[in-house]
């Protein structure tokens, strides 16, 4: 069988797969593994991972040959179905643990929605999306709901469709502010749109949840890029800040914050003689923060509902030099990392308020 006609098949099978079992409101209680099967869901996950999934398929179907209701093992297998390129009999598991109103949930239509977009078919994978959040929709299911939203935003950026993936990552967020992806992808597409601060405001909360991964790193380029001190031009020794006036407003008016960042990074002769540059980066974000926390214009956006309360309330705790230098170091300034080392426990601490932190109601 050539290619093309294998993958036409694998369409039509997922296409019927998924018209065959209509998304429904989860009803069945799963049940626990004991620590009997537990063990063998990690030998099957361990199988997995050597690639082995033949073989991990058998230990998480002995698991549900014991125990069909239990919701890790099903959700293992499905994923070890989808990763083997089973599609369709991935698909046909995910359905059965839809079923079940579990943690793992989201995970099943995510896994539904990402087989059925594997093979070019991305608008039934958002179907799929848009199906259950709807069906999902109440305070029950707030945690579910923020991972479907987000799911959906990264079915709209790998379309290109920036602004539907912007709107369903701020509902991921509005959902859950404690879930690290939203922050870091809602960051970078606001980045990619020339939305400047709220960029920063996005990346700043992935940075407070999420230390020392890449997207940290990018996170904090995304942040620290902002608040750079503008160059002289060589020849007049003049400095030139240049506004964007084409900026996007839907989100708020930030101009202003566009012609005042750079400024804040310039060292007064008198005032700042004799400090670091570090120490002007950190007394800059404090600034920073401070401004937004005081402009008015930004209470009803959706910035200023989500981050603002977020970047005032760690000023306030006394988080903001924990903070900056974080930012510092993801940047790849050894000098930060000394400060950091050195002040261990300011940095758990706020390492541990950011964690627990959740939006006013």
């Amino acid at each position: 069988m050539n290619k093309t006609l294998k993958l036409a098949l694998v369409i039509t099978l997922l296409c019927v797969a998924a018209s065959a079992q209509k998304i429904a409101k989860p009803t069945l209680t799963p049940k626990p593994a004991t620590e009997t099967q537990t063990d063998l869901i990690k030998q099957g996950i361990a199988l997995h991972d050597s690639k082995k999934y033949d073989e991990a398929i058998a230990k998480y179907e002995q698991v549900l040959a014991e125990n069909p209701d239990c919701t890790l093992a099903i959700y293992e297998l499905a994923m070890t179905l989808y990763t083997k390129g089973d599609r369709v009999k991935a698909m046909e598991t995910a359905y059965r643990g839809a079923k079940y109103d579990a943690d793992e949930l989201p995970l099943f239509y995510g896994i539904m929605a990402n087989a059925i977009d594997d093979v070019g078919k991305p608008e039934e994978a958002i179907k799929i999306y848009r199906d259950a959040i709807k069906m999902l929709d109440d305070k029950k299911h707030a945690r579910h709901l923020s991972s479907l939203h987000y799911n959906l935003g990264v079915t709209y950026v790998r379309q290109k469709k920036y602004a539907e993936a912007r709107l369903e990552l701020k509902k991921a967020v509005e959902y859950n502010h404690k879930y690290a992806s939203p922050h870091y992808l809602l960051a970078v597409v606001y980045n990619g749109m020339k939305y400047k601060v709220p960029a920063m405001l996005s990346a700043a909360r992935l940075i407070s949840l999420e230390i020392n991964s890449q997207r940290t790193k990018q996170s904090a380029a995304i942040f620290a890029g902002s608040l750079k001190a503008p160059k002289k031009d060589e020849k007049t020794g003049s400095i030139n800040i240049f506004m964007n006036l084409d900026a996007p407003k839907d989100e708020g008016d930030f101009g202003m914050y566009d012609l005042m960042l750079g400024t804040l990074m310039i060292a007064d002769e008198k005032e700042d003689n004799g400090k670091t540059e570090l120490q002007l980066f950190a007394e800059a974000v404090d600034t920073f923060i401070a401004l937004l926390s005081e402009d008015k214009n930004l209470r009803s956006t959706f910035v200023g509902k989500n981050y603002v309360p977020f970047l005032a309330e760690m000023k306030k705790l006394g988080h903001t030099n924990a903070f900056a230098y974080l930012v510092l170091h993801q940047s790849g300034n050894p000098e930060a990392l000394k400060w950091l080392t050195e002040n261990d426990a300011k940095l758990s601490g706020f390492v541990n308020w950011a964690k627990a932190y959740e939006t006013p109601k």
